[in-house]
């Protein structure tokens, strides 16, 4: 558990130091509020799971909103490690210039730990498959993305945290994903509790956003993530 850790932060550590080549920059500030609570519903079933969260991406070196989403999503505890969720998302997107867009995505997830036992290093990953449908085009884009994210206790509560996420696009929509590699992103930071169940995610986001017919975008993210779990 700990070379796969250890393998990890490096990966990590040498992706966030690697240039952008050709890319549009921007610096972004991305605020979130988060929330995931078990809802027992009977004596002997799994207990089903309730999340939600919405955020707040500013864009132009954080100078104004330029997307919004709320997200919520249902699912089953299938046992402690893992839970299956059925979910939505809404997207509203604010270009400059450009059309404000309104995006409509349904998604199903399953959420595991990889290794660890929740209390000292841990590994936890996430897939999901959402299918996007854009106000005003007919056509569906499907995407993958793949989450996994290390947790490293550093005393007093604080957790140190990594993360990486890829995103594939299935197939092709006339209203512009193609086929392929979409974007990556790569975080690092630090966990602050608040309370039970309740802390501050703090730190930094590298994100990799391919695009067609124009140029690639690199963007530093400024994170800062409200959670709670129950």
């Amino acid at each position: 558990m700990y070379r796969a850790a250890k393998a990890v932060l490096t990966a990590l550590a040498a992706s966030l130091a690697v240039p952008a080549c050709a890319a549009e920059e921007d610096t972004q500030l991305w605020l979130a509020a988060t929330a995931m609570v078990d809802v027992p519903h009977g004596e002997g079933r799994p207990p089903l799971v309730v999340m939600a969260d919405t955020q707040y991406r500013y864009f132009g070196n954080a100078s104004r909103l330029g997307q919004n989403q709320l997200r919520a999503s249902l699912g089953i505890r299938v046992n402690k490690t893992t839970v299956l969720s059925q979910g939505y998302v809404y997207t509203r997107t604010s270009p400059l210039p450009g059309v404000i867009t309104h995006e409509h995505r349904p998604f199903q997830q399953a959420m595991f730990r990889i290794a660890g036992n929740g209390k000292g290093t841990t590994l936890i990953g996430r897939t999901r498959l959402e299918e996007r449908i854009l106000e005003g085009s007919g056509d569906v884009a499907l995407r993958a993305r793949q989450w996994v994210r290390m947790n490293q206790p550093l005393g007093g509560g604080f957790v140190g945290i990594g993360t990486a996420e890829v995103f594939v696009n299935v197939n092709s929509a006339d209203w512009g994903p193609r086929a392929g590699f979409d974007q990556f992103r790569l975080f690092g930071g630090i966990g602050v509790p608040l309370a039970r169940g309740l802390w501050i995610e703090a730190g930094y986001m590298k994100q990799y956003v391919a695009r067609h017919r124009r140029p690639d975008r690199m963007n530093h993210n400024i994170s800062l993530t409200l959670s709670l779990i129950r």
